[in-house]
C-alpha cells in the first residue's frame, strides 16, 4: 500500500540495492536495541527502496510519525 502519490524515482539496480541494505541495516540496529519498527515506519521503509522517498523525507515522515504520540 502506498502512502505517497508520488510516482517512484526510476532508480538503477545498484541504487535501489543500496537504498535496500540501508533499510536492512537500521532494522537490524532497531532489533539489536530490542525494538521492533511500526507498521507505518516499515511501509515508508519500503516507500524509500521503491523510490518514492528520499532520505530526508523518510527521516521526516518518520518523525512526524512519533511527534504524533
Amino acid at each position: 500500500m502506498s502512502t505517497t502519490t508520488v510516482p517512484p524515482k526510476r532508480l538503477d539496480a545498484s541504487s535501489r540495492a543500496k537504498r535496500e541494505r540501508s533499510v536492512r541495516e537500521v532494522l537490524a540496529t532497531l532489533r539489536l536495541e530490542n525494538l521492533a519498527p511500526s507498521k507505518e515506519v516499515v511501509e515508508l521503509a519500503s516507500e524509500y527502496i521503491e523510490g518514492r522517498l528520499e532520505a530526508k523525507q523518510l527521516t521526516a515522515a518518520v518523525r512526524r510519525l512519533y511527534r504524533q504520540r
